[in-house]
């Protein structure tokens, strides 16, 4: 029967001519034009690509770097995990490696990690195109809190957008390196020496004011007091952010999209003279503080030939240096409400 059916579809049963045949076939090709292409599961689009570095003396950060794992897999992200080393440089080398193809560099860590990535991500020329995305693992988290980010889930619920942000940049007689969130000397070298690792493991956040409260009242032959001209201060540093040490602020007008640095000099002064002012400091203070030196500027001398420098709280060459804002910039990943939070004021 089926076979009857067919032969009795011919065209010429249906008075189909050749003329027809030819209308027919013209509008059949333009259908197919018209028609949507079936996916080619040969030919998928290329897995935004994500790296996830993360501090491997953490126990958190360990946790949390295989649960942003899970996180961006689920979303059909191609993953790289990065663990720290002992090595800086070589952390810095592999980091610029792996960010060659990707889009975001997801940081778990303290601001030390940040700036090993934002270095690199430099270095290697990917600034403008990889985002850095801050987890705050660290014990300051300083750039973290800049940004206000309180979390360790914001990137998996909040909505969030990129933003161009400054770094600063100083350079030495032979070496040079980018930062996030200050440059010290003296003072802040001093308080490293006396906030040891075991104290930032059991003390936490907390460490920061035992070695600030052990510095205070501690000798004062011990302090690295740096020359200026003629006369010793107990600290220079020079702040991009508003935070440094852990929570102190020390540039409160801070703007990281509209960058301006401040120098803040700590003069050699009595105990008690110095505790009054750094409490000063504590209480957000600072520009009214008469005994501490501030200024803002692009750029700023710092330190001495006898003093090393630290940067985002880790030490990486000698004074003096001159700290000025980079030329380049940096893509942030921050949460949405965070952008549209100075609009909506």
């Amino acid at each position: 029967m089926i076979r009857n059916v067919l032969m009795n579809c011919s065209p010429s049963n249906f008075g189909i001519t050749n003329n027809h045949r030819s209308l027919i076939s013209v509008v059949i090709y333009i259908g197919k034009l018209n028609m949507p292409e079936r996916p080619n599961s040969e030919r998928t689009e290329a897995k935004r690509k994500v790296v996830i570095y993360y501090n491997q003396l953490s126990q958190r950060a360990r946790r949390l770097a295989n649960r942003y794992q899970t996180f961006f897999v689920s979303g059909a992200c191609d993953v790289t995990l990065l663990p720290s080393s002992a090595s800086s440089v070589r952390d810095q080398t592999q980091l610029m490696q792996v960010s060659e193809r990707a889009q975001e560099c997801v940081v778990i860590g303290g601001d030390g990690s940040i700036n090993i990535v934002v270095n690199a991500l430099i270095q290697a020329e990917r600034h403008r195109q990889v985002a850095l995305t801050v987890i705050p693992v660290g014990t300051g988290n300083d750039f973290a809190r800049d940004h206000n980010l309180k979390h360790w889930n914001w990137r998996m619920k909040a909505e969030f957008a990129t933003q161009v942000e400054a770094v600063g940049y100083v350079q030495s007689n032979d070496q040079s390196r980018y930062f996030v969130n200050h440059v010290g000397t003296g003072l802040s070298v001093d308080l490293m020496r006396l906030q040891p690792h075991w104290l930032k493991q059991s003390a936490g956040h907390l460490s920061y004011l035992i070695a600030l409260a052990r510095y205070l009242f501690g000798s004062m032959t011990s302090r690295s007091r740096v020359r200026r001209g003629n006369y010793w201060d107990d600290g220079q540093f020079v702040a991009l952010g508003r935070y440094i040490g852990g929570g102190f602020l020390v540039h409160p007008q801070a703007d990281r999209r509209n960058a301006m640095l401040a120098r803040i000099r700590v003069p050699k002064m009595p105990r008690w003279r110095q505790v009054k002012a750094l409490l000063n400091v504590l209480r957000g203070r600072i520009e009214t503080t008469a005994s501490i030196d501030f200024e803002r500027g692009n750029k700023f001398q710092l330190g001495d030939t006898e003093h090393v420098l630290e940067l985002d709280g880790d030490i990486y060459f000698q004074g003096p240096a001159t700290v000025s804002i980079a030329t380049v910039t940096i893509l942030v990943s921050v949460p949405y409400f965070e952008i549209t939070k100075g609009d909506n004021s």
